[in-house]
């Protein structure tokens, strides 16, 4: 049976018959239907035009999102990274782990020349943030489910949750919610407070009343220890936490930014790693190995790492990400092949930290590395082993 992109490839001609496939009531005639029939046209034109271009890497798609206007695009990509006010080092570690994953030289030596985690039960999920910018708390909970799973858990965490409660004190690009935040504030959050199941608090994709009334009790806390909470290294959890306890969630790594060693390592060794990336560009991806980011990115958007390797028919090294738009963008499973450079050959500037970082204080330029600024910021949980 063919799949929806399928199908809306096949129909792209036909702005009713997009429609019909994906469920849209517009009024025909009627000033949205006038505006939303644009927005096709002139994305359908891009996607025909770049599927003409000899020598392409990937093939772009009608998908759910070709008649979304650019502010509705823009409210997916959430992601607020991390921005510290002042240089800082990093954490003191209680792993030995954090030295590996942030501070050796060509962490990457030794790694398998392939990863795939993609047997994990969550890939094969329709992970969808709906119209709330929210990917920074879907990249958290998909990353945690599939590192739980690695280690002999099966439970789920709640992305609502953290919608609802994660306190963002600097509006690092936003309030906080469906407004956006950070994955490190979200990795905070869980082992501090623990982090309910998906059934105890399901996904919404609007903002809503926090059910812990430690919420606030934390939000001193947070504006008080804000760069401890972001910095590179091992952030480990106290004893007595809500996640140490509750989840055996021992602590988390913030890997070193713009380093492709580490972040190969801890998916080799460890699992699926939460990452931030330039996702401007994405909407049309289809299949293929997307390579049309420019070297200067600006960070807006978070994903999960899933594995790496290369795909002989291009010749080409990629990185294999689960996003959060459903199961009918991308290829399988609304999954994406991203271009894998060696080492640091692919390093720019984001100019634009504001649209992506913005935190009060942060600084007007960061540098990003790798293709959509894949390597700047990443994030793994460290999960005891169960028994």
């Amino acid at each position: 049976m063919a799949s929806k992109r399928d199908l809306g490839i096949a129909n792209a001609s036909s702005f009713f018959s997009y429609m019909s496939l994906h469920g849209r009531r517009y009024l025909a005639g009627s000033k949205e239907y006038k505006m939303r029939q644009s927005i096709y046209l002139n994305r359908l034109k891009q996607i025909q035009h770049h599927n003409s271009l000899p020598h392409r890497h990937w093939t772009a798609a009608v998908n759910h999102l070709t008649d979304r206007t650019d502010a509705e695009l823009a409210q997916l990509r959430g992601l607020r990274t991390v921005a510290r006010k002042k240089a800082a080092g990093a954490v003191g570690s209680h792993r030995s782990g954090a030295l590996l994953f942030g501070q050796i030289k060509n962490a990457s030596d030794g790694v398998p020349d392939s990863v795939s985690w993609s047997h994990l039960s969550i890939i094969s999920q329709d992970v969808n943030q709906g119209n709330c910018g929210s990917c920074w708390a879907m990249a958290t909970s998909t990353m945690l489910q599939a590192n739980a799973e690695i280690k002999g858990y099966s439970r789920t965490f709640s992305a609502q949750e953290l919608v609802n409660c994660v306190p963002n004190p600097y509006k690092c690009g936003g309030e906080g919610g469906c407004e956006g935040a950070t994955m490190e504030l979200a990795m905070n959050w869980a082992m501090s407070q623990g982090l309910t199941t998906d059934m105890e608090t399901p996904y919404t994709a609007t903002d809503q009343e926090c059910a812990k009334d430690t919420a606030t009790m934390l939000l001193e806390r947070y504006e008080h220890d804000y760069d401890a909470m972001v910095r590179v290294g091992y952030h480990a959890a106290a004893p007595i936490s809500p996640g140490y306890t509750q989840l055996q969630l021992q602590g988390w790594w913030r890997l070193g930014e713009n380093d492709v060693g580490p972040l190969m390592r801890a998916v080799a060794e460890i699992g699926p790693v939460a990452v931030s990336v330039s996702a401007d560009k994405w909407t049309s991806y289809g299949s293929g190995i997307f390579d049309s980011c420019p070297v200067d990115a600006t960070i807006n958007h978070a994903v999960v790492l899933i594995g790496y390797g290369e795909d002989a028919s291009y010749g080409l090294q990629y990185w294999t990400i689960k996003n959060s738009w459903g199961s009918n963008w991308g290829e399988e499973y609304g999954t994406m092949r991203l271009l894998r450079r060696q080492g640091d050959e692919q390093c720019g500037t984001d100019y634009h930290p504001e649209e992506g970082t913005g935190c009060e204080g942060g600084p007007a330029t960061v540098p990003v590395c790798g293709m959509c600024g894949i390597l700047y910021d990443s994030v793994v949980p460290d999960f005891i082993a169960a028994s």
